[in-house]
């Protein structure tokens, strides 16, 4: 189950940077392939995995008191990273990262909250 997950993962966040780069021409810009979209959403799937649980350790504090609403900048942490390692992404601009932070999390929500077992109670 864990390697569907993560599979799903990897074609939401690829799926997720071809959306903005429709999308928002204005804050992305991507050179590549197919085959390199899906390479960036592995990249952004592992880098989800590993530094994600890490940075919210961390913040903790700050995720409390905005209710939430700093995990979006971890997202946008995250995408700098990313935009930083990889060559085909050039993401501009403060409001770049945090538009591509929101259609990448909604992609997500919706792939992979599509492929979630629904739970049944049984007596």
């Amino acid at each position: 189950m864990f390697l569907i997950k993560f599979i799903l993962r990897i074609i939401a966040n690829g799926l997720g940077v071809f959306a903005a780069v429709y999308f928002l021409p204005q804050y992305i810009s991507f050179t590549g392939s197919w085959i390199d979209y899906l390479i960036v959403g592995a990249i952004l799937a592992i880098a989800n995995m590993i530094a994600r649980p890490i940075l919210k350790i961390v913040s903790a504090p700050l995720i409390i008191i905005t209710l939430g609403l700093f995990l979006v900048v971890i997202n946008m942490i995250i995408l700098f990273g990313v935009d930083y390692f990889v060559e085909q992404v050039n993401i501009n601009g403060f409001m770049g990262y945090f538009w591509i932070s929101i259609i990448l999390a909604i992609i997500n929500a919706i792939i992979v909250g599509a492929a979630k077992k629904k739970k049944t109670f049984t007596e």
